[in-house]
């Protein structure tokens, strides 16, 4: 099956280094991340790194399997929604950063991609553009 795929691109008007230092800080995740309650991290984040996160009740553990400062990070959920990737791309943009978010769903089966499609559970576009508005609002200066 064909990964499912969504990108959102914002820019942030603060500089490329600020915005990923707070991406990649474990400990501010559940300030920018829509549902997060918590996350915990024995060690600071880098590929190969997994973190515990909680949504609420349930807990789950990401994996780290993008990390080059200060541009790109991203991880693959490897629990209950296994399987789904979060990606972020920061590109300098004059005194800004553009922010690319993209999300990737690899679909196991034609009864999952079925499911997925039709009885959708996360409005994806709108988690990502939430992830873009708290993260300007964390950042504004």
């Amino acid at each position: 099956m064909r990964p499912v795929s969504r990108t959102v691109i914002q820019t942030v008007p603060v500089s490329i280094e600020r915005v990923f230092a707070l991406l990649t800080d474990p400990g501010r995740m559940a300030e920018w991340l829509p549902g997060c309650a918590a996350t915990q991290s024995d060690k600071p984040l880098r590929k190969g790194v997994r973190f515990k996160v909680r949504f609420g009740e349930r807990t789950t553990e990401f994996e780290v399997v993008d990390f080059t400062p200060p541009t790109t990070f991203g991880w693959v959920e490897r629990g209950e929604r296994n399987g789904w990737k979060t990606f972020f791309r920061l590109d300098r943009t004059a005194q800004s950063t553009a922010v690319t978010v993209r999300d990737v769903w690899a679909p196991r089966s034609l009864v999952a991609w079925l499911r997925g499609r039709l009885f959708e559970k996360r409005r994806v576009n709108s988690q990502l553009e939430a992830i873009l508005s708290n993260l300007r609002t964390l950042l504004a200066p």
